[in-house]
């Protein structure tokens, strides 16, 4: 969803911002770093990070404890999947596609958004005191 959202918009929003509804629009940008912009001068550091979580993410992927949990680390994956695809084919030109806006915050992108409510779906099982992973096992 993510590369194919990045796709239409690449080919069919005109430069600038735009209005959708309520709150939110769309005005395209690109994004070097990670989360907001974080260490956008180093992309070759933001490239080897965000693939090392992404390799961390896919190991607990097979230790799920719940299906929450495998809802949870799902959209984590696709989410992390989705901007390693962007942030390595599109470093040429700038990286990341972010194109949703909210007042008072960065442009974001349909990855972020997973990886954002897979981080709040981690919080909230760990509030709830659910289990997330299985214990490693010694052979």
């Amino acid at each position: 969803m993510d590369q194919v959202t990045n796709a239409l918009v690449l080919a069919h929003v005109s430069p600038g911002p735009h209005h959708l509804f309520g709150p939110l629009g769309v005005d395209v940008g690109r994004n070097n770093g990670v989360a907001f912009s974080l260490i956008s001068r180093h992309s070759t550091l933001a490239v080897v990070l965000t693939i090392a979580l992404t390799v961390v993410v896919i190991a607990c992927v097979f230790r799920v404890a719940t299906i929450p949990a495998g809802i949870v680390f799902g959209l984590l994956l696709g989410g992390g999947v989705g901007n390693d695809v962007d942030r390595v084919a599109r470093r040429s030109t700038g990286g990341v596609v972010d194109f949703l806006t909210l007042p008072h915050w960065p442009a974001f992108n349909l990855a972020d958004v997973a990886i954002t409510f897979g981080v709040a779906g981690l919080v909230v099982l760990a509030l709830l005191r659910r289990p997330i992973l299985l214990p490693w096992r010694v052979r």
